[in-house]
């Protein structure tokens, strides 16, 4: 079994992932850290054609993840297993937990509104619905 963090490029990675380190480490569960990139913006991040091309053992989309991860880093224990995957965000971290068999998946959600009611991004709902494992969601205000 594995905690799966699934991290973005917003300054919400390092908090999703340092809170996944210390539920790894807690549950000795091996740490593993998803970042998915959607075609569109894969083509603005290695400024190129991706058209048709199979992605998944892509290294210079992996390198785009393992550089995403090592900003957010801060270099404690467990070190990620670390993914990226191209497609549907909400799509691809649900079925990476799935193959992954994660206890839980950790993922960070959006400020809260007004009235003070949790608001859910489109991924964050998507991960909700469809993860096979519990979702912790870690409120980034």
């Amino acid at each position: 079994m594995a905690i799966v963090a699934a991290i973005d490029d917003s300054d919400r990675a390092a908090t999703v992932l340092a809170e996944a380190q210390t539920l790894a480490a807690d549950l000795d569960e091996e740490l593993h850290a998803i970042h998915v990139l959607e075609r569109s913006e894969l083509v603005e991040v290695l400024e190129k054609d991706v058209e048709g091309q199979d992605l998944t053992d892509n290294y210079e989309v992996q390198q785009v993840g393992e550089n995403l991860v090592d900003r957010a880093l801060d270099n404690s224990d467990p070190e990620p297993n670390i993914s990226v995957r191209v497609g549907d965000p909400g799509t691809e971290i649900a079925a990476y937990a799935d193959d992954e068999e994660a206890r839980y998946v950790v993922i960070g959600g959006r400020q809260r509104s007004p009235t003070g009611k949790a608001l859910f991004g489109s991924v964050t709902q998507d991960v909700i619905f469809d993860s096979p494992a519990p979702v912790i969601n870690v409120a980034i205000e």
